[in-house]
């Protein structure tokens, strides 16, 4: 019967120690489409370890993604990006990646070493560059055409030759 006593003081104890260094699995925060606007949110905790989920959708238009974490109190923080059907894509603390549309997720972990401790995850989508030099050459023949325009209704030539 004694031993019986001591064979479930130890299988608690064991439990009890290996629920404290589990992860304690945070919040879940659902971003929507990423646009070029950064969307930054910041979580925080009071003790061990954490893992948050931030879920978001890339569309055709913006699909260059760039992220950064930053964290006060916190050691071991680990940023880890998945696709729809859970493919590790990245690991790291500042994101920059061209991804294909469809639906993500940015799990950050992390151990709090001292309370509070808390990270902030900042994340936008930006048109690609072949998009901004397109919009560029766009605006720069609008700006020939309507310089011409004006010359002609001057009635002097567009380049002052």
């Amino acid at each position: 019967m004694k031993l019986l006593k001591e064979v479930l003081v130890v299988i608690a104890a064991s439990g009890a120690m290996g629920s404290v260094q589990a992860q304690t699995p945070g919040n879940i925060f659902n971003l929507g489409t990423l646009t070029p606007s950064v969307i930054a949110t910041s979580d925080a905790f009071a003790s061990g370890s954490f893992l948050d989920t931030f879920n978001f959708t890339v569309d055709a238009v913006h699909h260059t993604v760039t992220g950064t974490t930053a964290s006060t109190n916190v050691t071991n923080l680990q940023l880890r990006l998945f696709d729809s059907t859970g493919t590790l894509l990245f690991t790291g603390l500042n994101l920059h990646a061209d991804l294909t549309p469809g639906n993500f997720s940015a799990r950050i972990s992390g151990d709090v070493v001292s309370s509070p401790g808390q990270f902030t995850f900042s994340v936008a989508a930006n048109p690609e560059p072949a998009e901004w030099m397109l919009l560029l050459f766009g605006l720069l023949f609008a700006g020939f055409i309507a310089r011409r325009k004006i010359g002609l209704v001057a009635g002097a030539p567009a380049y002052g030759t």
